[in-house]
């Protein structure tokens, strides 16, 4: 399937792919997808997870994208 990405979106997926399985934390997507310290202040892993999922989720296919409650989030097939 393709998707259409904005840059961000893809370097956030890219991120996930490149560690599947293993929980990311929310300093480590900032600091490796914005290449700041947003000191958990801000909602953008959020609201790019949100883009992420829109885009890649039909009733169809699996959730890839999962949150792990206070910590991240991690890239696995619903078990």
């Amino acid at each position: 399937r393709i998707f259409d990405l904005t840059a961000k979106e893809y370097e956030l997926l890219e991120l996930f792919m490149r560690h599947p399985r293993q929980v990311l934390t929310r300093d480590l997507i900032f600091d490796r997808v914005w290449n700041y310290d947003f000191g958990g202040e801000s909602n953008i892993i959020e609201v790019y997870v949100r883009y992420l999922r829109q885009k890649t989720e039909t009733d169809d296919l699996p959730r890839l994208i999962h949150t792990v409650r206070g910590i991240g989030y991690v890239l696995r097939e619903e078990s």
